[in-house]
C-alpha cells in the first residue's frame, strides 16, 4: 500500500539537476500497475495530465511558485552574457556534421524524450563547438538540441555565464 493520496501535491524526482522541476497534484493511483495520474503544472495555468511512477514521485505539503522569466528579461540576459562568438561555418567542425554527416543536430522538438536526449547528450559529448552552438541557439532564438542542452536547459546554463565586459 502506498502513502499516495488523491489530492497530494507532488514533485518529480530529477534524475539530474539539469532537468527542470515538475509540481503537479494526484487526481488517480493504479496501485497494481504502481502509476499515479497526475495534473502536472507546465507554466502558467497550462497543465498536462499525465501517468507517472510511483518510485518517481515525493509528495510535498505545497507546490512552490516558479518565476519564470519574462522573454523581454531572457533576451536581456542573452545580450549581457559572454558568449562564445561563432567563427565562419563552424559548424562544420561539430561532431553530428565531421565525416560527411550531413545530420546537423540542431533537433527542432522542444523538449526531446528522455531516450532520444539520451542519444543527442552522447552525439554532443566532447565536441569542440558545443558551446558554440549554445550560443548561436540562443542567439538565434531556435528551439529544439543545441549544444547538449534542450531550449530550458540553454535559458539555465545562459543565466550562470558572467556578463560581458563593456
Amino acid at each position: 500500500m502506498s502513502s499516495f493520496v488523491v489530492g497530494n501535491n507532488v514533485e518529480w524526482i530529477k534524475h539530474n539537476l539539469n532537468s527542470r522541476d515538475w509540481y503537479g497534484s494526484i487526481l488517480a493511483i493504479d496501485e497494481e500497475k504502481r502509476m499515479l495520474q497526475i495534473e502536472w503544472i507546465v507554466r502558467g495555468t497550462e497543465k498536462k495530465i499525465d501517468w507517472s511512477p510511483m518510485d518517481r514521485i515525493r509528495v510535498i505539503e505545497v507546490i512552490p511558485v516558479v518565476l519564470r522569466k519574462s522573454k523581454s528579461n531572457i533576451e536581456e540576459v542573452i545580450a549581457k552574457a559572454d558568449l562564445p562568438a561563432p567563427y565562419f561555418e563552424w559548424e562544420m567542425d561539430a561532431k553530428c556534421y565531421a565525416n560527411g554527416n550531413s545530420s546537423f543536430v540542431g533537433y527542432s522538438t522542444p523538449r526531446p524524450s528522455t531516450s532520444l536526449r539520451k542519444v543527442l547528450k552522447e552525439l554532443c559529448q566532447g565536441c569542440q563547438v558545443m558551446t558554440i552552438c549554445r550560443s548561436v541557439a540562443l542567439q538565434t532564438g531556435s528551439v529544439g538540441w543545441w549544444g547538449g542542452m534542450d531550449e530550458m536547459d540553454r535559458l539555465k546554463w545562459v543565466q550562470n555565464l558572467p556578463e560581458k565586459e563593456e
